[in-house]
């Protein structure tokens, strides 16, 4: 087994992950209010005035932390959280966000930190917007929408008195627009960067940031199934259509189409939250209709063209494809197999740093004014954020000191606690200082008819619970008895535990996810990071438990296929870090 040391280069990973993280969320909560805002009230260019402010918060950010290469990881924390929200689609976001962060870090990076480098990469990344636009359209509708903008431009110039007004021209002048915005924005965020830099978080008021336990990246349906067979088969079928319909006959496309669109209805319910938005048919009714009457050039005598009704049609078919598609790979995307392959793939950093983003989303929300506020008074509210990011930094770093946790398990009655007991009884002889207890089980007729407590540092034994057991509460065919239980919670009592290093605990269950059992005994053993634990844990309710608990990098070892020495392994790599 390979062994991992965490030096210096690693630990100051860390902390240009953490306080990308710290960007990236607040980045995120603002775009999530703001872009709401902006959208309910219809506001022209809201995606425009989104990315200014973002070019302001960005750059402002800068001036407090200089760290290289932290801003890219923010761009990609960003991105990722809206695009992993119930209605997102990944392309917006990801190329949006993440388009604007690498534009300006790459600035930093060739012409140093200075303000032509935030100037430079402010006036790219608002010209990326529009790239992105431009972009995410000819995805959705194909390249016919380049006609048909281009005979609508012709038509309006000349209806407008202006034919001199050149497509070039144009765009040259929406290029400069752009450019300066850009420039005023950088401008911005350099002057409040300054200022924040000057305050410390004892200017603002203090508020607590919560983390929520309900908040979880890529929180799945119990009832979905994924399979990566089935994620590339979604890819193939995609390009399969779009292919149709670029050679093809309407007609004969949506022969293919259609059951395509069916199918992902039924076995992936969010793929119709786009199509139900009233937005989506109004941009259906008014590109079919203006096809039909520029697609070929206006012509006075036929208004309505057919074979331009037919490709607005065509377009739109197009569009819902790519939506329901995107949408579909969007929920395969969140298989557990594939974040598990990327996590050893060098992409566990990244992994936690979304984890922490989603647990203090909720709080950050909660705390954030309101956005009629906002806009009276940007720069004094974009300097209370980045004041607020040394506090949600500390937050971070409390919530990732907690005890390492490795995870048994197997299926029931697979041999988890017999595994567990040798284990421990392997590491006290190598000097290990074991606590917490095991349940072995004690057998009537090849049935269970009791489980005992097995104190690891006295030996002492107590009948936990037992078919046969007359009082306590009954769970299952079983009664547990309350002496039982309480000998449990004495031995997890932290005060109990000061010279223990590492603690066994058999089992956690169902009974433990509610909220009883022995969960305030592990709840308060969240506080002591100094501490190695073992828990036993069904197969079928690991992930409910990760989540319960908000653990991060835990490993799960499997006891039927795994021995003690690599367990032991583990734990070693573990105490280096």
């Amino acid at each position: 087994m390979r062994t991992v040391s965490l030096g210096s280069t690693e630990k100051n990973k860390r902390e240009i992950w953490l306080k990308a993280t710290v960007i990236g969320s607040l980045w995120a909560s603002m775009e999530i209010i703001l872009g709401s805002f902006f959208h309910n009230l219809r506001i022209p260019l809201a995606g425009t005035w989104l990315t200014v402010i973002s070019i302001i918060f960005i750059i402002a950010f800068l001036q407090i932390w200089k760290e290289k290469g932290i801003l890219w990881r923010a761009g990609l924390i960003c991105a990722l959280m809206k695009s992993v929200s119930p209605s997102a689609i990944l392309i917006g976001p990801m190329i949006g966000i993440f388009s604007e962060a690498i534009l300006i870090d790459a600035s930093t990076r060739i012409l140093g930190r200075n303000f032509i480098a935030y100037a430079v990469g402010g006036s790219l990344a608002m010209i990326s917007t529009l790239m992105h636009k431009v972009f995410t359209l000819l995805i959705y509708y194909g390249f016919n929408l380049v006609q048909l903008i281009k005979n609508l431009y012709q038509f309006s110039v000349k209806q407008l008195g202006i034919p001199g007004l050149k497509p070039e021209k144009a765009l040259f002048i929406l290029l400069v627009f752009y450019v300066i915005l850009g420039f005023i924005s950088s401008f911005l965020g350099y002057l409040i960067g300054k200022k924040a830099s000057k305050k410390s978080a004892q200017d603002r008021p203090s508020s607590k940031i919560e983390i929520s336990h309900e908040k979880h990246l890529f929180k799945l349906d119990d009832k979905q199934q994924f399979s990566v067979k089935v994620l590339f088969l979604h890819l193939l079928v995609m390009i399969s259509a779009l292919l149709f319909l670029n050679n093809y006959s309407l007609q004969l496309s949506l022969i293919f189409i259609i059951p395509y669109v069916l199918i992902s209805f039924i076995h992936y319910k969010r793929s119709l939250n786009h199509l139900k938005k009233p937005q989506f048919w109004i941009y259906f009714i008014l590109i079919t209709f203006l096809a039909s009457l520029f697609f070929n050039g206006f012509n006075s005598q036929q208004i309505f063209n057919i074979e331009g009704l037919m490709i607005g049609v065509k377009m739109n078919i197009r569009a819902i494809l790519i939506l329901v598609a995107f949408s579909v790979i969007s929920v395969e995307l969140r298989n557990p197999v594939i974040k598990t392959v990327l996590q050893k793939r060098g992409f566990s950093q990244l992994y936690q740093s979304l984890g922490l983003a989603f647990s203090v989303l909720p709080s950050i929300i909660g705390q954030f004014v309101k956005p009629k506020h906002f806009l009276r008074m940007p720069a004094h509210t974009m300097s209370e954020i980045i004041i607020q990011a040394k506090q949600l930094y500390e937050t971070f770093e409390r919530k990732l000191k907690k005890p390492k946790v490795i995870i048994l398990s197997g299926n029931k009655h697979s041999g988890k606690t017999t595994f567990a007991l040798e284990l421990a009884n392997t590491l006290r002889l190598k000097g290990e200082k074991v606590g917490g207890f095991l349940a072995p089980g004690q057998f009537e007729n090849n049935q269970r008819k009791e489980f005992e407590i097995l104190d690891l540092n006295t030996r002492k034994r107590m009948l936990l619970c037992g078919i046969h057991q007359k009082e306590g509460e009954k769970i299952g065919p079983f009664r547990f008895n309350p002496g039982g239980q309480e000998m449990g919670k004495k031995i997890l009592a932290p005060e109990n535990l000061k010279e223990t290093e590492i603690v066994f605990i058999d089992e956690i269950g169902p009974l433990e996810l509610k909220g009883f059992g022995w969960a305030k005994s592990i709840d308060q053993l969240m506080d002591d990071p100094d501490k190695i634990h073992f828990w036993i844990v069904r197969r079928g309710i690991i992930k409910r438990v990760i989540q319960k608990w908000d653990l991060l990098n835990t490993q799960v070892v499997d006891t039927r296929t795994a021995s003690i020495k690599e367990v032991i392994e583990i734990i070693r790599i573990l105490k280096n870090h």
